[in-house]
């Protein structure tokens, strides 16, 4: 067993090692693509609107899931901004910071349509699952406004 484990840290390393190479010393680091997350923010709200009561389970497992996935999409995209942060306009940074606000504020606004999902039965399932829904089209929306194209320019403001 003991082998087992040092010949799977020893792949780890040298699969690590090969990485960094093929990046000159850098770790590769995803960046978010943006039509690919819309794509499946799509397939998500597609399949969350055919779960029925029955399905609820699922629905919340497909949920949850989606949920999670897009906070690592926002994340990513932080980080992503942070990077190019220097190279913005002063219009292209407040432009940035008010779209992932409103992101952000979409993110929490699912979250509490999320869990009246979860709490949702047969006598109220579509409408919550219509809200929820609505929370996810505004959420898709946010993320579209986020990924908008801006111009990097040289009207930055002084760097400190």
């Amino acid at each position: 067993m003991t082998h087992r484990l040092l010949a799977a840290a020893a792949l780890m390393l040298v699969t690590t090692s090969i990485s960094w190479a093929n990046t000159e010393g850098v770790p590769n680091v995803k960046t978010p693509d943006p039509e690919k997350v819309t794509a499946q923010m799509e397939d998500t709200l597609e399949e969350i609107q055919a779960f029925t009561v029955e399905q609820k389970n699922d629905a919340m497992r497909a949920a949850r899931h989606a949920l999670d996935d897009l906070d690592r999409q926002i994340t990513l995209l932080q980080s992503e901004i942070d990077s190019r942060w220097q190279g913005l306009s002063q219009q292209a940074r407040l432009d940035k910071q008010s779209a992932m606000a409103a992101l952000k504020e979409q993110r929490a606004e699912l979250e509490t349509r999320y869990q009246a999902l979860q709490q949702a039965g047969a006598d109220n399932w579509e409408a919550a699952k219509a809200k929820f829904s609505q929370g996810w089209e505004a959420a898709k929306q946010s993320w579209q406004a986020l990924n908008a194209p801006v111009a990097e320019g040289t009207d930055n403001p002084e760097e400190h």
